[in-house]
């Protein structure tokens, strides 16, 4: 069976995405951006949705599933997102 990689809640709040409701089976984060708001959506069965609002209008970036923590970084970069959790103060 093919083993996928979902970012962990540690992983998202370093990197700037906070937790909010979501049905079961679903946990959602989301982070402002430079001209809206980023949200990634992780399912139960490993996929991940990510979504961008952009002046009000609903961007869809990508829905799938990745391999790696380095596929998942390279992928939020190809969708022109910060892949990087900030330096500590």
């Amino acid at each position: 069976m093919p083993s996928y990689f979902q970012p962990s809640a540690e992983l998202l709040q370093a990197c700037g995405f906070v937790r909010y409701s979501a049905p079961p089976g679903q946990a959602r984060y989301s982070r402002p951006s430079d001209c809206g708001q980023e949200t990634i959506v992780l399912y139960a069965d490993d996929e991940m949705t990510l979504l961008e609002v952009v002046d009000g209008q609903l961007l869809y970036s990508f829905q799938g599933r990745v391999a790696s923590e380095s596929e998942w970084r390279v992928l939020l970069r190809q969708v022109n997102w910060a892949a990087e959790t900030p330096p500590a103060p």
